[in-house]
């Protein structure tokens, strides 16, 4: 694979200009922009306009926005001793926000700091780097000799030596708990999650950030000759949050004032006003849609609830016909049956319970058999369970109600309990949640196409915070099963791409007959914008409208 191309006027999309206020519309602000504290997609797509990486996605519409490119190193890495040795180089030329020179040692801190106690975001670091003979604590404990298997050959080349062989490591470090830190500039702790020392076209503007609100605004030392991904197109970027779905739609469609220079970009179009804007030929030009790579699933914590068949019993009651009905109906997405999306080559077409020959409905009398069986055998099935979400007017009042419905059918209540959508991933997370809730609604994207992106972060046992100190990963189901464990140890050594796909299909196959999760949908975004915005797809890295592609096509001169 190579890098994509310079960004040249030939590149960008007819009538896009430079210049002006994009204006973003959220569900809620990022909660994370520490790169090594990320792990939410829309997180994700902000940060990188303001964190670079080693490597990263392409930014072009299709197939291409799945690609790798280089981004702070030159290419995509050199691979050596059987791929447990990756080397990159540096670009000339790249720098920080206040003018220094982004060097080989910040990308080692970068590194490092993935084994700070505090540290929430992804797994792979501390999952793929090999650590020192004494546990490495991270570079805030002790005399900090510092992780010996990332080392700096010189200022501008970084060398990764990792546990076993891992073929597409050059796709782990273009995510944002791989990029470089510098040394003093992240303290004040909270300061720098909210707004880092920028290394992209932008940053986030001093005092911008409101509860509901922030701006980015651009990083004078960011240098487009040595980006070849960021389109950087307007001035500023604004994001504010809109929780009333219905009544952004309705302001997108009528086009009116700073809605023509508004996307909605983490937000599908509200399922009241979806036909209409799929049958309206104006409205679909100015509508993102596609397959998001996304699977919407109910997470059921085996912690609580750690009878199989009652699992499993709640696995064949779910109705996922009437909850994508609640979201808006076949446009938003097939119904899921695995937690590996078909779009990848590690995906199996298994369904076992009955999904694709009941449409979908559920089957309430092969559950009722399995509440059953599991009371005779003295470990009856709760009768209420809690299950959490991410609090909207949305979500509350049509997705979970159906499954409050499904579940009353088989004698078991529900209980919500809704969670800040800002603060909802980071407090499933949490040792304390472990004992107060029995399912949680989730989404999940590949962080790259492989079942090694899926299957390790939500099912491992390391991603499971193990006490009031600790934080877990995005093991949402809490799943600590030996079986499981050593599946995706066996896969993550396979070193022949092939096999490994096969193995990670049969380990996705495992944990659904254990009834860890509840796939309900392969998701497609359908995402508005106003009329004067271009550049919008959904992008295969996001789910969602790719932020360094954006701009606008009349700036109407620069903000003041």
């Amino acid at each position: 694979m190579t890098a994509a191309a310079c960004n040249s006027a030939a590149d960008e999309p007819p009538g896009m200009q430079q210049g002006g206020t994009l204006r973003v519309a959220v569900n809620a602000l990022p909660s994370r922009l520490d790169p090594q504290r990320i792990s939410a997609a829309l997180d994700a797509n902000v940060s990188r306009l303001i964190s670079r990486t080693l490597t990263t996605f392409k930014s072009e519409p299709g197939k291409a926005s799945g690609e790798l490119a280089s981004d702070l190193a030159t290419d995509l890495g050199r691979p050596s001793e059987n791929n447990t040795v990756w080397e990159f180089r540096l670009r000339d030329g790249v720098k920080w926000a206040d003018g220094s020179a982004i060097t080989c040692q910040h990308v080692k801190f970068g590194a490092e700091r993935n084994y700070y106690s505090l540290s929430d975001g992804l797994p792979y670091a501390r999952t793929y780097l090999k650590d020192n003979a004494k546990p490495y604590g991270g570079p805030y404990i002790g005399t900090n000799e510092g992780l010996d298997s990332v080392q700096c050959i010189d200022t501008k080349t970084i060398q990764y030596r990792l546990k076993q062989p891992v073929g597409d490591f050059n796709y782990a470090v273009s995510l944002p708990v791989f990029a470089p830190v510098k040394p003093g500039a992240e303290r004040p702790d909270a300061e720098f999650n909210l707004a880092p020392l920028a290394s992209g076209p932008y940053k986030v503007k001093p005092g911008s950030r409101t509860e509901t609100e922030m701006t980015l605004v651009r990083n004078e030392f960011w240098a487009r000759d040595t980006d070849k991904i960021r389109k950087a197109y307007p001035d500023q970027i604004v994001l504010k949050v809109e929780k009333n779905v219905p009544a952004l739609t309705n302001a997108l469609i009528e086009n009116q004032g700073e809605a023509r220079d508004t996307i909605a970009l983490n937000q599908d179009v509200a399922p009241n006003f979806v036909q209409q804007v799929m049958t309206d030929t104006t409205l679909q030009e100015r509508t993102a849609v596609g397959p998001s790579n996304a699977v919407r699933y109910m997470s059921i914590n085996t912690k609580k609830i750690t009878n199989e068949k009652c699992r499993q019993a709640l696995s064949f009651a779910f109705n996922k016909r009437k909850f994508r009905q609640a979201m808006g109906g076949s446009l938003l997405g097939e119904l899921a049956t695995t937690m590996i999306p078909p779009t990848l080559r590690a995906y199996q077409p298994f369904d076992h319970y009955g999904t694709k020959t009941n449409g979908g409905d559920g089957d309430i009398k092969r559950a009722e058999e399995l509440i059953k069986q599991a009371k005779d055998a003295g470990q009856p099935c709760p009768d209420k369970i809690t299950i959490a979400f991410s609090d909207s007017p949305t979500t509350n009042n049509r997705y979970v109600k159906t499954v409050a419905d499904a579940y009353v059918l088989i004698g078991i209540q529900v209980i919500f309990r809704p969670i800040p959508p800002g603060e909802y991933f980071n407090k499933l997370k949490t040792f304390e949640i472990q004992s107060e809730i029995d399912m949680s609604y989730a989404g999940w994207i590949p962080d790259w196409a492989n079942g090694s992106a899926v299957i390790p972060p939500l099912f491992k046992s390391s991603e499971v915070a193990t006490g009031p100190l600790t934080r877990g990963g995005s093991n949402y189901a809490y799943l600590t099963d030996p079986e499981i464990d050593k599946g995706i140890d066996d896969a993550m050594q396979e070193s022949i791409i092939e096999r490994q796909w096969k193995l990670w299909g049969e380990l996705d196959s495992k944990i659904s007959q254990k009834a860890a999760s509840i796939p309900i949908l392969y998701s497609n975004a359908i995402r508005l914008h106003g009329s004067n915005v271009s550049g919008a797809f959904i992008h295969a890295g996001f789910g969602m409208p790719d932020l360094a592609a954006l701009g606008l096509l009349n700036p109407g001169g620069s903000p003041s």
